[in-house]
């Protein structure tokens, strides 16, 4: 399977994008969060996601050119509608309106409607701790997830994320969703025939099943039954109710927005605003430590992904399946920009 530098997966999507309609700078930000989400090294909410993400933009289902709307605020809350923007914009922007608010008040919160799939958590929250801050997001979608005892999908697989800043060289960071896998996750293990859990769905027939893709069309279960569920429940009110979008099935043009349209919700804590820097970073530190002094080979969230990237910053490069390769060079030819081209790994010194 080939291999792509860094340097030329970037260079071909700052090229790509405008091409279907984005702004060079929203190009910029959009690369850049593939090519971080790349580097995390889970194989899964990354670059494999990006002819989908093209396929929309090219369609017109998403809007490349959005102009977002300030809808309302009060203090350091602010809520906007995001215009059908692809959602890794809309969310490095809605974190970085968070971490403005947090500058000003401590703490920020924006929430926007109208947006898109956002990839995944981790390259939001890392903005916020990079800047100092506790950082959180939350994201909505449509149902696809159940709870034991009751038939259907209810609610949301609400994905969540948090970072916040260390001394450690990086960032205590999780990003999950509320179901024990996604869709996309489900996918891959049903191409590559792996079986999955019984605990974690049921088939169309509320069978348990074992089979990713007869869970992909029967109903997945959020973590920890109950638990999860209430969890997903606060995490639908957050995003949806709050930002005034769309809620769960909802699924109808109100006040202009893009059916089946989803919602985030960024916040921001300034974490030296009750104490200086230097003391939340020695505490914060602290905690890290402690955890891992009470048991043997303990891994902080974010600590494998950390691991993941250095050795892919190493390597400088990254290997995708020919299926991969051969559709974003498809889209290179269609648009008439540089194609990606098969490099050798970095020899580590």
């Amino acid at each position: 399977m080939p291999f792509v530098s860094f340097a030329s997966l970037k260079e071909y999507m700052e090229q790509l994008l405008p091409k279907l309609g984005l702004p060079q700078a929203d190009a910029a930000v959009m690369s850049q969060i593939y090519i971080d989400t790349t580097k995390r090294g889970m194989g899964h909410h990354d670059i494999n996601m990006l002819p989908m993400r093209l396929k929309a933009l090219r369609s017109g289902a998403i809007n490349p050119n959005p102009h977002f709307q300030r809808l309302s605020g009060f203090g350091g809350m602010e809520r906007w509608d995001g215009d059908n923007g692809p959602g890794e914009v809309i969310n490095h922007f809605s974190m970085r309106r968070a971490i403005d608010l947090a500058a000003q008040h401590g703490m920020g919160l924006c929430a926007v409607r109208n947006s898109n799939h956002y990839l995944c958590g981790a390259p939001y929250v890392a903005q916020a701790a990079q800047q100092g801050c506790i950082g959180l997001i939350i994201s909505k979608g449509v149902p696809t997830m159940g709870v034991p005892g009751a038939k259907g999908c209810v609610v949301g697989q609400s994905p969540i994320g948090f970072a916040f800043p260390t001394r450690e060289d990086w960032p205590v960071m999780l990003d999950i969703s509320l179901a024990y896998t996604s869709g996309l996750q489900l996918f891959q293990r049903a191409k590559q025939g792996v079986s999955v859990p019984p605990w974690w769905g049921v088939d169309e027939n509320g069978e348990a099943t074992t089979d990713p893709d007869k869970l992909l069309r029967g109903v997945r279960y959020p973590i920890g039954e109950h638990k999860g569920f209430g969890l997903a429940i606060l995490c639908e009110l957050l995003t949806g109710v709050l930002s005034g979008g769309l809620i769960l099935d909802q699924d109808e043009d109100m006040e202009g927005m893009a059916a089946r349209s989803t919602a985030h919700t960024a916040i921001a804590i300034k974490a030296d605003a009750l104490m200086d820097r230097e003391t939340y970073l020695e505490r914060s530190t602290d905690l890290i430590h402690r955890i891992q002094a009470r048991a043997d080979g303990v891994r902080l969230p974010g600590q494998s992904s950390w691991s993941k990237r250095q050795v892919l910053e190493a390597q400088g490069s990254v290997q995708l399946s020919q299926l991969l390769w051969d559709e974003l060079n498809k889209y290179a030819r269609d648009c008439g920009t540089v194609q990606l081209t098969d490099c050798a790994p970095q020899e580590k010194e």
